[in-house]
């Protein structure tokens, strides 16, 4: 008795339920495929806009007053340098923000191109290897000058190789905004005879500075 009276509540359960699809077919319109699951995208339109980095790099050296724009092929250096064991040249950097993403940036001393000669002890002299050179950075020129003068004093922060960049340590640029950094070429006073050089060809180096910046926020390779 009481398996018949499930069956016939399972039975009337059933037809209800049939029931009911049936009506909800009809009024869906007859052959429609009833969807169980509706969704609707809504479209959006982003826009995109491609930041600007503008840095511009003005310099000032021991014979100048005022800062001057860096262009290609600006000499920065003192082309009459003489290099001795201790002797050293500076150049002062401006970097600016004129774009509008800020920027982080590192520098390099780049040996562009060079003349051997032959030192005293008949062995190749290749005058960059000998070079030694560093970099400071600050926010405004009383900082910079103090900062160069602490690292003249204490050159063993000045120790970078030719070709090599400096390390990145809080050096961004804010859009519209500026910062210095001092750029010190130098030929350690323990440089022997190996850079002594004999005969009538004088070595020389031809000294290039190289600026790499990329939006602040990413790894500088």
């Amino acid at each position: 008795m009481i398996r018949r009276m499930k069956r016939k509540s399972i039975y009337q359960k059933a037809m209800a339920l049939s029931l009911c699809l049936l009506v909800l077919w009809i009024l869906m319109g007859a052959g429609t495929t009833i969807a169980w699951f509706t969704d609707s995208t809504e479209s959006i339109r982003n826009s995109f806009l491609i930041g600007i980095l503008d840095l511009d790099v003005f310099y000032k050296n021991d014979t100048m007053v005022e800062y001057a724009p860096v262009e290609a092929e600006t000499p920065v250096f003192s082309e009459e340098a003489l290099y001795e064991p201790g002797y050293t040249q500076v150049v002062y950097l401006r970097i600016e923000n004129n774009g509008d993403v800020n920027f982080d940036y590192k520098l390099s001393v780049d040996c562009r191109s060079w003349v051997d000669s032959v030192n005293v002890f008949g062995g190749r002299l290749h005058l960059p290897t000998h070079l030694r050179f560093g970099v400071v950075f600050a926010d405004s020129e009383p900082e910079l000058e103090r900062a160069a003068a602490q690292a003249l004093a204490d050159k063993e922060v000045l120790d970078l190789l030719l070709n090599q960049y400096s390390e990145v340590d809080d050096v961004t640029v804010l859009t519209g905004s500026k910062r210095y950094a001092a750029l010190i070429v130098w030929m350690p006073e323990e440089t022997g005879n190996e850079a002594n050089y004999r005969g009538t060809t004088v070595p020389t180096v031809e000294l290039g500075v190289t600026v790499f910046a990329q939006q602040a926020g990413t790894d500088l390779e």
